[in-house]
């Protein structure tokens, strides 16, 4: 909400007047009839109607068409995770300015595939990864294991860990300062594993504040994906009859509808298997589902 100030309104008596009214944003001035204004400001129709169309345009998202939205994207539209079931169950990949969230109960293989999605980005693109580790889990004895079951040498697998940007955060305001510090990066390719480890601390408090948090991390999330970051996060899938497979994401409504994408992951056949399902998404038709198989290579 953005507060009425001296060069939005010329005059700064008039901007006091608005003030002793209880007008103090744009939004309340351009709600506000032209009429009752004039009495307020002790300024004519015509220049009421000028500076509501002067608020507009100043404040208004810019307009562009569909052609020149076109031109702005990079010619890599889509990442490939490197999962062939996966990227076609995804109409070829991740969407790069898209936010993808895993999202399952505990011990269903998300950090498993988050980890074999990585590695095969960076074999594939060469790209550098940002890896958030919110339950200090990170291992890179795993990640050499799987490595060396593809025949790796070790001067390859270190190419490949330099390429790994681990941030270790502890708390939810060690997540927002590291989001911010990732503004200037270009491009980046950003993994939270997991968010509700730094979230659910916060249930239960009166004034639960972990909601104001989360907005700032959507805003922050947001704000990346505008300068084509491509963001995955893992989320904790908690029991819920309205849902598909009877489970829904946690952290709450709030957050139900931030991610552009939401994969919904449940584990089968004594865990050597994980069922993948669509349960949101902008472009890829719903409960859409393949089966991926887990192994010491990682997910395939």
């Amino acid at each position: 909400m953005i507060r009425l100030n001296v060069p939005l309104v010329p005059d700064k008596n008039v901007l006091n007047n608005l003030f002793e009214k209880n007008i103090c944003t744009v939004n309340d001035f351009l709600q506000k009839k032209t009429s009752n204004l004039q009495s307020v400001c002790n300024l004519q129709c015509k220049e009421i109607t000028k500076l509501k169309d002067s608020m507009t345009v100043e404040c208004s998202s810019p307009l562009i068409n569909g052609y020149t939205l076109y031109l702005s994207k990079t010619l890599s539209t889509f990442i490939q995770t490197g999962i062939l079931k996966l990227d076609k169950l995804l109409d070829g990949g991740l969407f790069v300015g898209n936010i993808y969230e895993l999202c399952g109960p505990s011990a269903c293989g998300k950090t498993q595939l988050c980890i074999s999605i990585l590695l095969n980005i960076i074999i594939t693109t060469k790209k550098d990864i940002v890896y958030i580790d919110t339950k200090n889990k990170f291992s890179v004895k795993r990640i050499k294991q799987m490595l060396k079951n593809k025949n790796m040498t070790n001067n390859e697998i270190n190419d490949i860990l330099k390429k790994i940007h681990v941030y270790s955060v502890i708390d939810i305001y060690n997540l927002i300062t590291c989001l911010h510090g990732l503004k200037q990066k270009l491009d980046p390719i950003i993994i939270i594993d997991s968010l509700p480890a730094l979230y659910l601390s916060f249930i239960g408090i009166y004034k639960n504040d972990g909601l104001c948090y989360i907005n700032h991390i959507s805003s922050v999330l947001k704000y990346l994906c505008n300068k084509n970051a491509t963001i995955l996060i893992t989320n904790l899938a908690v029991k819920n009859c309205d849902f598909i497979n009877n489970f829904k994401p946690a952290i709450g409504k709030y957050w139900f509808h931030i991610p552009n994408t939401r994969l919904m992951i449940t584990s089968i056949i004594n865990q050597q298997q994980m069922c993948i399902n669509i349960s949101k998404s902008a472009y890829i038709p719903l409960d859409y589902k393949c089966i991926l198989s887990i192994n010491d290579h990682g997910v395939s």
